[in-house]
């Protein structure tokens, strides 16, 4: 049972909290890029601080969301995976730093720094997934499954098309070496991927601690891109302005579990279908139709890899409207939308569904 708080007074001192937690991570990031930007103390001292920030800014969202999951019983999954993906990634931060700035030698790829970046994709994953939002019925999530499946694959189409497939044929080295280079950009698409469904599929207004928290997964996703690039070309160096999306990401994350704890805990039962979470899905198809023709205008023949994907992405579009059709024809014949049994039918399993039905 969460706790009971005064309004006003409680709102107020939360309000504070959360205003001193904004501040103190908006001066940390400007304070981190000005001095990277700046080479203060030279650049042995700009990768000392590019590193330590990293970790340090990783670890402080492991402790905010150890809070948070203890603190809000609803969330305590999201929060509590969120911050084992944080402690493992900064756990490889930490292996970086002993590298790098302990034994001064160039970090080995892969490494054991590789192993807590890549251990900390699967719970970022899963807290997204398992992020609790309003009431919905079976079909909805269904949908919900198969548009996150849509946009995923779109935009790993799109990717192998223009970045990853030239970067892995190019790509030297064992079979290891080129897995764990494709696993960081692709895991990445996929997470910008599910904050995208998540926007389209999470209702008006959206809720602060998401938004602050699908804002730092899209900020650390460009630094990992930035990142693979530039090492796929030979032209990343420690101490770059990009790195900053690591710090800011982890901090956005670090404020959304501060949120969590210090806001009052209110979600709609029900959330009606907007036009974008019915449009979203298809704006991805779109970019794959784009990237195509593109393609085919060129002259370039697409790989088996993107055939596989394209007829994927054609069966899912169609089981998605085979059960949309199924979903609104069985909410036809029971007489109401969505799907609800009238009070002579028998109660569905979603309580959602039998809330609306009854009348709540």
């Amino acid at each position: 049972m969460e706790t009971s708080y005064v309004p006003g007074v409680a709102d107020a001192g939360a309000g504070r909290s959360f205003l001193v937690g904004a501040v103190l991570a908006g001066a940390a990031v400007a304070l981190f890029l000005s001095w990277i930007l700046a080479g203060v103390g030279g650049s042995h001292t700009t990768l000392q601080v590019d590193d330590v920030g990293q970790w340090v800014a990783a670890w402080c969202a492991t402790a905010v969301c150890c809070v948070a999951a203890v603190r809000v019983p609803r969330a305590r999954a999201t929060w509590a995976l969120f911050a084992v993906s944080s402690f493992a990634w900064g756990a490889g931060e930490a292996v970086w730093c002993y590298y790098a700035l302990v034994r001064n030698v160039p970090v080995p790829f892969p490494s054991l720094a590789d192993v807590g970046f890549l251990c900390a994709i699967p719970p970022a994953f899963a807290a997204l997934l398992v992020y609790p939002g309003a009431r919905r019925g079976t079909g909805d999530r269904g949908l919900g499954l198969l548009d996150s499946c849509i946009i995923a694959t779109s935009l790993l189409f799109a990717s192998w098309a223009t970045i990853l497939g030239p970067m892995f044929r190019a790509h030297q080295g064992t079979v290891l070496k080129q897995v764990i280079s494709l696993a960081y950009p692709m895991s990445d698409v996929v997470m910008v991927s599910l904050v995208i469904i998540l926007i389209a599929r999470g209702g008006r207004p959206v809720r602060v601690d998401i938004a602050l928290v699908m804002a730092g997964v899209v900020a650390f996703a460009v630094a990992d891109s930035s990142f693979t690039y530039l090492t796929g070309v030979n032209d990343y160096s420690g101490g770059s302005f990009l790195d900053t999306g690591w710090v800011a990401g982890y901090l956005l994350i670090a404020l959304g579990g501060l949120w969590a704890v210090t806001s009052p805990r209110t979600v709609p039962d029900q959330i009606e279908g907007s036009t974008a979470s019915l449009v979203a899905p298809y704006v991805p198809v779109l970019i794959v139709l784009a990237v195509t023709s593109v393609q085919l205008l060129r002259g370039k023949q697409m790989e088996p890899v993107s055939w596989l994907m394209a007829l994927a992405l054609v069966l899912m579009v169609l089981g998605r409207e085979a059960l949309n059709m199924w979903y609104r024809t069985a909410g036809d014949r029971r007489g109401q939308p969505g799907g609800e049994p009238p009070a002579d039918r028998p109660r569905s399993l979603d309580p959602g569904i039998d809330a609306v039905a009854a009348g709540r």
